[in-house]
């Protein structure tokens, strides 16, 4: 649901401002701007809309986007609420003379938001210095306490509509012109070389005793912006924004890689305690019960002592500082009516990374598994020829099968020609490997290792892990070592989890829901508090042990939970 235009929305009141400043003094905005309206959730939904609810004030809001123009008040016709994603509520204001401006209030789900507010605005405006098709910063605040009151970033609005709104739909030509102009773009700003890894920022945005590398190509401009502590979500989540840790910026490998891992050990030794699963469903896993943090501080611990002869050394172009978009998803990229791409936004919590830990096609135009791809062999452009016999899912397989591999083939073959060394990284088995190990160490903890325990299991069995051209050296034998029936064990228990996420992506599919129960209005939620009702009763009568019984009762997967 992280995205800026593409969320669906009811019609909402437009809200005039009057024509006077006495008048603007005294309007009623009501409550549209300030509240959630776009869509419903299935469960937790009080929780869900107290997190949405903003408390600003719009006529101070009203007052900072016309100064950002350097405009009055009087040209400003109405402010209106444009579009509502995971992470933000984007109001448009629109001028007399039809000038589109938007306010960007993020909704309150990390503390603190000043470095997400303040990294987007030095990202964006040092993307923009580099002529990239992203949004003018017209003005922003990384803290709530000014004159409107919550923390804010003033857009120039970009022309064309999403991707996302056609993407299902293009011709293959039209799917071919795309993938040339964002391989181009993304290879581009790749490329931009960068002093540390981290999160761009303004130095004026960072405190006295936070880190800045300086961006030595704007050290002679006005845009004094350069490397600061991450800014990516994870590292900001519930308590672990209070953690005295190292946030960056990491000048080598090696204390970028071990960095994440790091902070979770801090978060376990400091705030764990044992809990559930927070995937509800999958409780019944560990018998629905709590899960020990001591046990991920382990495997924690075990990683740090294999991070040291995973390092890349720093000539190895693998382990350059990069930058990539976070969520690089069609309804984050702008395209005209010719299916140009004219901008690309939510650049929301981006991070730079080395190479081969940032490395890979983004998950929307990616299609692993699929044999065809995997051996990027150029797809079949054309129906199958029994196609018209078929009937109408299957044909509908047929041209999503097509489409995933021309996306797929195009992406990775244009990278393979403009970005090689991109190329290798995903490419690369070892790269790759340390690249998923890395993720999963960094993952917050919240009741399950699984996923960490078989990254580690993997480092194992494939060692070692080589890069070609780095001189690192590595032990013969792995540092880290589990018995053959706790890696049996583990494996087994995978293959089990993903069966059950598989159930219960097809759970979601037929509720009309996503992870948070989102759905999109009081009809859909209707249908599926009823479909809910249906799917309970259905798996309270396949119960087989009290177990069972006790899962569907108290951890049913679509019911109001404590989430703590």
């Amino acid at each position: 649901m992280k995205q800026l235009y593409s969320t669906p929305f009811a019609p909402l009141r437009l809200l005039r401002l009057a024509s006077t400043q006495a008048s603007r003094r005294t309007a009623s905005f009501g409550p549209a701007l300030h509240e959630y309206t776009s869509g419903r959730f299935l469960f937790n939904e009080d929780l869900r809309r107290k997190e949405r609810h903003l408390k600003f004030n719009v006529q101070e809001l009203a007052s900072v986007i016309c100064s950002s123009l350097n405009r009055p008040l009087e040209e400003l016709q109405s402010l209106e609420k444009l579009a509502e994603g995971g992470f933000n509520r984007i109001l448009q204001a629109t001028f007399s003379d039809g000038k589109e401006v938007l306010a960007r209030l993020p909704f309150r789900l990390e503390a603190p938001l000043r470095h997400s507010v303040a990294s987007e605005a030095a990202t964006l405006s040092f993307l923009h210095n580099h002529g990239f098709p992203v949004p003018k910063v017209l003005d922003y605040s990384p803290i709530m306490d000014n004159p409107v009151g919550i923390e804010y970033i003033i857009l120039e609005k970009l022309p064309g509509r999403p991707l996302g709104e056609r993407w299902f739909s293009l011709e293959n030509k039209a799917v071919v012109r795309v993938m040339k102009q964002l391989v181009d773009i993304e290879q581009r700003y790749m490329r931009l070389p960068l002093p540390a890894c981290g999160s761009l920022y303004f130095r004026r945005d960072l405190g006295s005793g936070e880190k800045f590398v300086p961006l030595p190509e704007l050290s002679s401009t006005d845009l004094d912006i350069g490397i600061g502590p991450i800014a990516s979500y994870a590292w900001w989540y519930r308590e672990r924004a209070n953690l005295e840790i190292d946030r960056g910026p990491w000048n080598t490998f090696l204390h970028c890689f071990e960095a994440a891992a790091k902070r979770e050990l801090a978060f376990c030794q400091t705030y764990g305690k044992p809990r559930l699963n927070v995937e509800r469903y999958l409780r019944d896993l560990d018998n629905l019960e709590p899960q020990d943090p001591a046990h991920h501080a382990q495997l924690l611990q075990d990683f740090l002592r294999l991070a040291p002869s995973l390092d890349i050394d720093a000539g190895n172009s693998l382990g350059r500082p990069t930058l990539r978009h976070p969520d690089l998803s069609p309804n984050n990229i702008l395209v005209n009516d010719d299916n140009e791409i004219v901008g690309m936004i939510d650049w929301q919590h981006t991070v730079v990374l080395p190479l081969c830990l940032c490395a890979g096609i983004p998950n929307h135009y990616q299609n692993w598994g699929d044999p065809v791809s995997e051996k990027l062999q150029k797809p079949e452009t054309k129906l199958p020829t029994d196609y018209h016999s078929l009937d109408p899912a299957s044909q509908q397989n047929a041209r999503e099968t097509m489409r995933r591999r021309l996306i797929h083939f195009y992406y990775a073959a244009l990278h393979l020609k403009k970005a090689e060394d991109h190329y290798d990284a995903f490419r690369n088995n070892n790269s790759m490997l340390r690249a998923k190990l890395f993720s999963r160490a960094g993952a917050p903890w919240e009741g399950s290792s699984l996923s960490l325990e078989h990254a580690l299991i993997e480092i194992q069995q494939h060692w070692p892990l080589k890069i070609e051209g780095s001189p690192i050296t590595q032990a013969a034998d792995c540092p880290v070592r589990y018995h053959p029936d706790r890696i049996q064990a583990c494996l087994e228990k995978v293959k089990q989890e993903e069966e059950k996420l598989d159930d219960l992506d097809d759970m979601r599919a037929m509720l009309g829901t996503d992870a948070q129960g989102w759905v999109e209005n009081d009809e859909h939620l209707a249908h599926a508090q009823e479909m809910r009702e249906s799917m309970r009763a259905a798996f309270l009568q396949g119960c087989e042990t009290e177990l069972d019984r006790i899962a569907v009762r108290d951890h049913f997967a679509f019911d109001d939970h404590d989430e703590e």
